[in-house]
């Protein structure tokens, strides 16, 4: 046995050295992927505020050699708007918000006349999750899911959850996450996960305070990068990485922005009338990218009304005017009225106390229209399925879903991706039909 294990080693690093020479072909399949020994993987691994420049701005040689070895897109467009439940959400989905419910942080349902708090059990309340997350499909199909902290994984969904979920836990230490993914494949093959995801805030955290561009930044991206670089290293000392698929995803992109940039918006328009759900919670307002407000039909045209033109960097959108593109109106949950501030720029009301430290603290931010470059996130995808230094023109984020389902040869549910799309970052790998 010895001996067939140093044989193995031997010839998995000949293989890994060769697919590194100029010309050389692409390698084979690592022993055990397509025998069925050891069936494939897929680790998952999100890294919030990771804007899609990050790494090349800064230094991450870990992230970099992943790109290097696998798939990196121009970038990854994230869904509207911009905010982490939002799109960690559509990851795991394959969906917009108009299908998965999750329009913001914090959304207001109309029907049910609550608001989901995250720390008021909404969490594990069904009511809140539209949708089947990917790992829903790996259990209905038969393979283990590992999760950990991923939006909606505390839930029961359709009946099921994953074999391994956490409460969120803010606080826990980095690299105990890291050492916890790696001890799930300690356990004997049956018992490992074929899908396992994890998630990280640490850059979106030190961007806020940071800024963007700052030595701040940079090391948030140093850090993150050495825990990547830690995990693949435990990966291939457990002779995973020959049979796994790695996915590094962010949220959404991240802007500086500043308190002499702010636009009091009950400045010009009479708000009385409206829900505002930026507004409502224990601080009141704060400073904010963009506003859902709530209301009757006349209400709302009036405000329409006096917000249009007000200011050169604020949009103000009925929810029948809205980009069709968005995609966020959600028939519970979809704003009356979507008022957006240009990239940089800050929405709040007369009395806020711009002098509060944790107001004038604010640097950078997110949350604004998704097509402009600064919200653009982070896609590297290194496994069977990905094209060795293949830098693809961007695409949005709902076929990741499709990307795993392809990797796990899952029969996907219904979304909102595209095949094609799919095809087309593999490569033709995942066929279109």
């Amino acid at each position: 046995m010895l001996s067939r294990l140093l044989a193995l080693t031997c010839l998995t690093a000949l293989v890994a050295a060769c697919a590194h020479l100029p010309g050389a072909p692409d390698p084979a399949p690592a022993p055990g992927t397509d025998s069925g020994d050891e069936p494939p993987v897929v680790i998952m691994i999100g890294l919030d505020g990771l804007r899609y420049d990050a790494i090349d701005r800064h230094d991450a040689p870990n992230l970099r050699a992943l790109a290097a070895r696998g798939t990196r897109p121009e970038r990854m467009v994230s869904v509207m708007p911009t905010k982490t439940f939002v799109n960690f959400y559509s990851l795991a989905t394959g969906l917009y918000p108009e299908h998965h419910g999750m329009v913001s942080n914090s959304p207001w349902d109309r029907r049910l006349n609550e608001t989901f708090s995250n720390s008021g059990g909404s969490p594990q309340d069904p009511r809140w999750w539209g949708g089947e997350p990917i790992w829903i499909t790996a259990e209905q199909q038969g393979l283990r899911s590992h999760i950990m902290f991923w939006l909606g994984s505390e839930v029961e969904i359709q009946g099921t959850r994953p074999t391994v979920w956490h409460p969120y836990e803010h606080d826990r230490p980095y690299e105990d996450r890291v050492a916890e993914v790696l001890s799930w494949f300690d356990a004997p093959i049956a018992e490992q996960p074929r899908f396992a995801a994890f998630y990280m805030d640490h850059v979106d955290t030190v961007e806020h305070r940071g800024g963007v561009e700052t030595e701040a930044e940079g090391d948030a991206v140093a850090r993150v990068d050495a825990l990547v670089g830690d995990l693949v290293a435990g990966l291939e000392a457990r002779g995973v990485m020959g049979r796994a698929t790695i996915i590094i995803v962010s949220d959404h992109g991240m802007v500086n922005v500043s308190t002499e940039r702010t636009i009091a918006v009950d400045e010009f328009a009479d708000l009385d009338g409206l829900f505002i759900e930026e507004f409502a919670g224990q601080y009141g307002a704060g400073l904010e990218p963009f506003l859902m407000a709530y209301g009757d039909e006349a209400t709302v045209e009036r405000a329409h009304a006096e917000l249009a033109d007000a200011h050169p960097h604020m949009t103000a959108y009925r929810r029948e005017d809205m980009p069709a593109a968005w995609r966020f109106d959600h028939p519970d949950r979809g704003p009356d009225l979507f008022i957006l501030a240009d990239p940089g720029w800050l929405l709040t009301a007369s009395d806020t106390d711009l002098s509060n430290p944790y107001l004038a603290g604010l640097r950078a931010t997110h949350g604004y229209d998704n097509r402009a470059d600064s919200m653009g996130a982070t896609f590297i995808g290194v496994g069977p399925i990905f094209p060795e230094g293949a830098r693809p023109a961007a695409f949005d984020n709902i076929n990741v879903y499709g990307l795993i389902a392809c990797a796990l040869d899952l029969e996907p549910a219904q979304t909102d991706g595209s095949a094609e799309e799919v095809a087309r970052i593999t490569g033709g790998r995942c066929p279109a039909d």
